[in-house]
């Protein structure tokens, strides 16, 4: 009886602790840059292929989670904003309904430090950057966030179904300049 409520005591112990350190922000540094989320974004378990670590956010009512991949390659590496967003266009195709991807760019100022904001709708070709296997997931968007540094220029890539994807679009600004705000 003594060992059982012991048990008991120490599970009920561990379960309030486990979600006090859930409540604490998680931390990613890529270049210059440090990321910051509160809960209920978490850490991925693993990094996508070349990327320093991203976030996930998980999905309402079974839907797929929205994904956020950050990737530095270092002074002059990652090839420039411009064929970056041209390669973040490419993929997204036209829907079944022939309808064509859209695309927004908004341009964010902190003091003399710049970040790009990228918005792209339509049908989103998963899968592994260098595969020609994709996946077309109709209804999803992309939130790309470029952060100019003299460290090398940071690229975030957030995709998932569009909705819940743009409604984190003003989150993900907010943490764009707070990771300006060393």
């Amino acid at each position: 009886m003594i060992r059982s409520l012991f048990t008991a005591v120490v599970l009920i112990a561990a379960a309030c602790n486990s979600g006090a350190q859930d409540a604490k922000p998680t931390e990613l540094k890529v270049g210059s840059f440090t990321f910051k989320v509160a809960p209920p974004w978490a850490a991925k378990a693993e990094p996508r292929m070349m990327s320093a670590g991203g976030f996930t956010l998980a999905g309402k009512d079974g839907a797929a989670p929205v994904e956020a991949d950050f990737y530095h390659f270092g002074a002059g590496g990652g090839g420039g904003i411009e064929p970056n967003i041209k390669r973040w266009q490419s993929q997204f195709t036209a829907g079944a309904d022939g309808k064509a991807p859209t695309m927004e760019r908004e341009e964010l100022t902190f003091g003399d430090s710049k970040a790009l904001i990228v918005t792209i709708k339509g049908t989103f070709l998963s899968g592994p950057a260098m595969s020609p296997n994709k996946t077309p997931m109709p209804g999803y968007a992309m939130l790309g966030a470029i952060l100019e540094s003299k460290e090398g220029d940071v690229f975030v890539k957030i995709t998932g179904p569009e909705a819940a994807t743009l409604a984190t679009k003003e989150e993900v600004k907010a943490m764009v300049k707070a990771a300006f705000a060393k």
